[in-house]
């Protein structure tokens, strides 16, 4: 579904003369104190929210996702409707991604089905909190901080196969999902878990581009 521009033009139209009745007010109190409505007006201009994908639905936890009723099917159809938030808001013009619910199949098509609806990619998202079905070796007890050294590695890659995903669709930066930790006192060695998420976090570092 797209809203049509004439759609947004014809509806402020009929509210125009009010809106406008009502700014004057409040610009001339505003300025009887002394605050410049102009720099008020480019900081709310200049204004925008990232919108993440997930955020048009029920979400998820780290024990699984529970979909409801209507809400966005796919890649495409999460754009769709981030782009129609833009469309009413214009300051909504980025999408934040999260891997691997949103890999892109074909990633020059989808920069360009987001142009389309005057998007850019935002913040790309990793998960490491939880495990997926085709998944080798379970986060149950950690993944970056993990005691074995193969699921580090295992969460590594896939903060590194975030970041080209990333690269393919314009984002320059990523947010590292991390839910390691402990339960109980004595459950997990604070100092070792610490060099092991830093040494792992090193690994991810070095993978990021120059401009991220």
């Amino acid at each position: 579904m797209k809203i049509q521009p004439n759609q947004i033009a014809d509806h402020n139209d009929k509210l125009k003369k009010d809106h406008g009745e009502a700014f004057a007010y409040l610009q001339l109190q505003l300025d009887k104190k002394g605050i410049d409505t102009d720099a008020i007006l480019e900081k709310v201009a200049a204004f925008e929210v990232a919108i993440p994908s997930w955020a048009l639905g029920t979400g998820g936890t780290r024990f699984g996702r529970f979909p409801g009723g209507g809400e966005p099917r796919s890649l495409e159809e999460k754009i769709e409707d981030v782009g129609m938030l833009q469309a009413l808001n214009k300051a909504s013009g980025a999408i934040s991604l999260h891997i691997p619910w949103d890999i892109p199949t074909d990633a020059q098509a989808i920069k360009d089905l987001a142009a389309s609806v005057d998007l850019r990619f935002d913040v790309v998202n990793s998960n490491t909190f939880q495990d997926q079905t085709d998944q080798k070796l379970s986060y149950k007890f950690g993944s970056l901080q993990h005691v074995d050294k193969s699921v580090r590695q295992q969460a590594i890659d896939h903060n590194i196969e975030v970041i080209k995903y990333g690269k393919a669709l314009g984002s320059d930066a990523l947010t590292v999902w991390l839910s390691d930790g402990s339960c109980f006192p004595g459950q997990l060695n604070f100092r070792r878990a610490f060099q092991n998420t830093y040494e792992s976090l090193q690994a991810i570092y070095a993978a990021l581009p120059t401009d991220w």
